[in-house]
């Protein structure tokens, strides 16, 4: 087990030049997921938010099949789990949902209930920073 986590720190912290940078940081995150896995015995949890349904990702085979299917469909992944049988199958997400539009709309937050959101979101933002900023000050 220890030849295990050494070769696996070893891969999550690589910095050969010879490969790509994208590439180089892909396998860092993999393996620092792995070795957290393998170390504390548990998956990070991924939720996928789509339209009214949620997919939770929980484990790393559903971890692996969702992002081949993601690297195939790519940005039409949502619309595939929304409305493709074979792949809401293939996740247990169940029958595909046929919402009418008075669903739809009853679902939907206002256009001033979500520019009050990020208004909060952004005030709280602007907070954070300026006590980052006044720490820093500070220490100089």
């Amino acid at each position: 087990m220890d030849a295990l986590f050494s070769a696996l720190r070893t891969l999550a912290t690589d910095s050969n030049k010879h490969r790509a940078k994208a590439d180089r940081r892909r396998q860092r995150s993999t393996f620092r997921a792995v070795l957290h896995f393998v170390e504390g015995g548990e998956c990070e949890e991924e939720t996928v938010r789509f339209g009214l349904e949620v997919l939770y990702v929980d484990s790393w085979a559903r971890r692996r099949i969702y992002a081949a299917f993601k690297a195939v469909l790519g940005s039409g992944m949502h619309h595939h789990l929304q409305n493709n049988e074979l792949l809401r199958d293939i996740f247990g997400l169940g029958p595909v949902l046929v919402l009418d539009a008075t669903a739809l709309k009853a679902c939907k937050i206002s256009r001033f209930e979500k520019h009050l959101c990020n208004a909060a979101a952004f005030k709280a933002r602007t907070k954070a920073r300026s006590r980052v900023r006044d720490k820093r000050a500070d220490i100089l």
